[in-house]
């Protein structure tokens, strides 16, 4: 018995030593650096039907420069227990109120992905949308942002749903893909982005202080198959705010849910995508709708693409309805391993959604290149 116990001990501190050991030699993550970076120069000619109160015409016949980028600082290691721990940090490559775009840490092994931090929601991250263009993104809100002015709003652009939640602070996990399913849960204590200050009471987070929205979980589903040579994506998801907390335009009832479809065969791609909020949105609207949808063809290192989204808000009693038709023709050369050249012509059609009685129109012709590295 005692030699047992002595062969035992031994056997334990061997395998103590060969841990620390281990450990020892281990190295810290090392991060690595990727990410994209775009140049773009297009001719704008935007032309409004009325004036809203107070301000000027918003028409425009303007050649312009736009940019978009971002350095991604990423890293991992795997534990010896099989386990991944890593941390992504996403820089804007340009001054941007949003100057660190996503931050947070994860977690993987055979139950899926954890993440602790600033990073989009399931509803969000596992939506299959009409992102597919070879030009510049409908859903990123590159028309928004870029080159219309007060005629193209993002919130109608886009059926992603990232009114609510975005990259607020939250716990996210995601399960390995199984027969083809997917599942995701997220919890965000508090709707506010890029924010890491906590806010300690009522008198300055409730309804006097504008609010947040509080307490929000979302979940989502999807699905990727094959059957011979067609892929097929399907995708479903929901949020909801349990605690308003005085924020947005109502009191209760503030969700979201969106739907999306991706159908593939060869080089060809159809997408069809649906996105809906409830008491938040574009400006005093009751509810949010946006449906879009496209195809795309890819042949060797070309590409073309045809996207478009109709949006339009129920302004219910007292607020405003409006509405509003994008339409993008895209395409895409690949010069070589990340990069390409691509251009996009643009046609947007908007009513009421800066105000109301303001109605705008604009095309536009836009070329760029991108770079990923």
């Amino acid at each position: 018995m005692k030699k047992n116990l002595l062969a035992t001990s031994a056997l334990i501190a061997a395998g103590a030593l060969a841990s620390q050991g281990a450990l020892a030699e281990a190295k810290p993550i090392d991060l690595k650096v990727g990410g994209y970076y775009e140049q773009w120069v297009g001719m704008i000619f935007q032309d409004s039907d009325s004036d809203t109160s107070g301000l000027p015409e918003r028409y425009a016949d303007d050649l312009d420069v736009q940019e978009d980028g971002e350095i991604h600082f990423k890293g991992s290691m795997t534990a010896d227990n099989g386990l991944t721990f890593g941390v992504n940090v996403q820089l804007e490559a340009a001054t941007s109120g949003d100057q660190i775009d996503e931050s947070y840490l994860f977690v993987r092994g055979s139950f899926g992905e954890i993440v602790l931090g600033s990073e989009n929601g399931p509803a969000y991250g596992m939506h299959y949308g009409t992102d597919i263009d070879k030009g510049y993104g409908l859903e990123e809100g590159d028309t928004a942002f870029y080159w219309f002015s007060g005629g193209a709003n993002n919130q109608l652009n886009t059926s992603r749903l990232a009114t609510i939640d975005n990259d607020s602070q939250k716990i996210r996990w995601i399960s390995p893909r199984f027969e083809g399913i997917q599942i995701g849960l997220s919890y965000s204590p508090e709707g506010r982005q890029d924010v890491d200050g906590r806010v300690p009471n009522e008198a300055q987070n409730g309804p006097a202080a504008g609010g947040t929205f509080e307490q929000i979980i979302a979940g989502a589903i999807n699905y990727d198959g094959k059957f011979d040579d067609v892929r097929i994506r399907v995708s479903a998801g929901g949020q909801w705010v349990t605690d308003p907390n005085g924020a947005g335009n109502y009191d209760d009832d503030v969700w979201a849910t969106a739907l999306g479809l991706r159908i593939g065969a060869g080089g060809f791609e159809g997408t069809l995508a649906w996105g809906h909020h409830n008491n938040v949105g574009l400006g005093d609207a009751e509810s949010m709708d946006t449906i879009t949808a496209g195809v795309a063809f890819t042949d060797g290192p070309m590409g073309v693409s045809l996207t478009g989204a109709y949006g339009f808000t129920d302004g219910g009693s007292g607020g405003r309805d409006a509405e509003q038709i994008t339409i993008q023709l895209g395409a895409a050369y690949k010069v070589g391993p990340g990069v390409s050249i691509n251009g996009t012509a643009v046609y947007v059609s908007s009513d009421d959604v800066v105000g109301s009685g303001s109605d705008f129109t604009g095309f536009g012709i836009v070329g760029g290149v991108k770079l990923s590295f």
